[in-house]
């Protein structure tokens, strides 16, 4: 099969053997893959699979299985997206059957592939680490990004307000539409986010250079869900701030948690989730397809952090 590799701060389209397909697995004609941030630092040696994921790149797919391996309740022919450790941007990608869930009605295999990290993310860190209740405010940093854009659409789904940081006036727009009832744009000086605190729970992408504005936007009992270091990996904080808040920090990661970790999210996912884009709560934020041949150009345009919503790349055009 061919796959898309990192190779030297570029990636290629190459030939690869095709993996086996094992008891509790399913194998998956891949019809398209998202891109994140994650596959950028990858293609940049700067973020390795975790031990023995796939050194394709790829953390998310939409496809048809095509092959079931024992124990596995899904059919050959199954429309289907997946959460990956790596591998998804691959003719064929195989995973853990519990990592599956099925194409939303409606919903093309191109939008799909746009839907299992983000969601995933979003779910995961706002609803599961902290806990997010009906009413409560949050605050997302990067709204407009892949996960910031489920975030926004989870937020209202679920009743609780939220706002954003964003680089522009257009995609704090952008945001506005989706549900955020408002927030600003970075170059105007994060600090007037005041205005609309105090937050109960933060998504915070950036790190380094917003944690300590983030500590004064933190109301008591707030939780800080920290999932990337964007603005860098040190940062000086007033812990009397922590302390008379009763703040919690929440450091979090996906790609690197265990298989049983991850079905139960999925399964939670499917639940919860998943019925709301039947309903028409929640949609997948395709910002814009690729051709897989054209993979160096779709990796150009999410590292100008201009994009508002997903990049997807189509790598069967018969089935996207």
């Amino acid at each position: 099969m061919k796959a898309l590799q990192g190779v030297e701060g570029h990636v290629e389209w190459v030939e690869t053997p095709s993996p086996t397909c094992d008891v509790g697995q399913v194998r998956i004609r891949v019809a398209a893959a998202g891109l994140n941030r994650a596959d950028l630092l990858q293609r940049a040696g700067l973020y390795p699979p975790p031990p023995g994921a796939s050194e394709v790149l790829g953390l998310e797919c939409s496809g048809v299985i095509s092959e079931v391996g024992a124990g596995s309740s899904w059919q050959v022919g199954d429309r289907v997206c997946a959460l990956l450790a790596g591998g998804g941007m691959a003719q064929e990608v195989v995973v853990d059957a519990r990592h599956v869930l099925p194409v939303p009605e409606g919903l093309s295999l191109a939008e799909a592939a746009a839907l299992p990290e983000v969601y995933s993310t979003a779910w995961l860190n706002l609803f599961q680490l902290a806990a997010l209740k009906p009413g409560e405010k949050v605050l997302l940093h990067a709204g407009a990004s892949g996960v910031g854009s489920a975030a926004i659409q989870l937020c209202k789904a679920f009743g609780s307000p939220c706002w954003v940081s964003v680089g522009s006036a257009d995609r704090l727009a952008y945001c506005e539409d989706l549900g955020a009832q408002g927030g600003v744009v970075r170059t105007d000086g994060i600090e007037s986010l005041g205005d609309f605190g105090p937050f109960d729970v933060i998504l915070d992408p950036v790190g380094g250079n917003y944690a300590a504005i983030n500590l004064k936007l933190l109301a008591r009992d707030g939780r800080w869900v920290l999932i990337g270091l964007m603005g860098g990996r040190e940062a000086q904080l007033d812990l009397a701030h922590v302390l008379a808040k009763r703040v919690q920090l929440l450091g979090s990661t996906l790609r690197s948690r265990d298989d049983q970790f991850k079905a139960d999210l999925l399964s939670d996912l499917g639940q919860q989730v998943w019925p709301l884009f039947g309903e028409g709560r929640l949609s997948p934020q395709l910002a814009k397809t690729f051709a897989i041949t054209d993979a160096e150009a779709a990796f150009a345009e999410l590292a100008t952090n201009q994009i508002s919503g997903k990049l997807v790349l189509v790598i069967d055009e018969s089935l996207a």
